[in-house]
């Protein structure tokens, strides 16, 4: 027999997002860079980043100060912390940058995630 307060637990774990049935881990990728400054948001110009061990996978951020910070940084490859979200079947309901190279500001304006071509592995799998 269910009870209310057992059903009002469940009830607000799965309105509110949060479950029990969701892992969290955050993994490292190492990603090469690149700006065009032909696109921006904002006032704010575009750095893609592309997975290393994952080509043609790519996360965009709209961000003048995290385009300073890679360019005074120097380095073509940086590490990003990314975390990922799954549910209880190992399945992935979502992903964000925890971090991006060492940069300490807010990372973006608007970003996103896409593919260049048909990539045959996702860095999410």
């Amino acid at each position: 027999m269910l009870r209310i307060p057992n059903f009002a637990l469940i009830f607000l774990t799965s309105v509110s997002g949060c479950s029990v049935f969701q892992i969290e881990e955050v993994e490292d990728f190492s990603m090469t860079w690149k700006i065009d400054r032909n696109q921006n948001n904002k006032g704010h110009n575009l750095v893609e980043f592309e997975f290393v061990d994952f080509p043609g996978h790519v996360i965009g951020h709209f961000s003048n100060g995290l385009i300073d910070h890679l360019e005074k940084q120097g380095k073509k490859e940086v590490i990003i912390q990314i975390e990922i979200t799954r549910d209880i079947s190992g399945e992935v309901i979502g992903h964000s940058e925890s971090s991006i190279g060492g940069y300490e500001g807010n990372a973006s304006t608007f970003s996103y995630y896409g593919t260049n071509g048909d990539p045959p592995v996702s860095p999410f799998e």
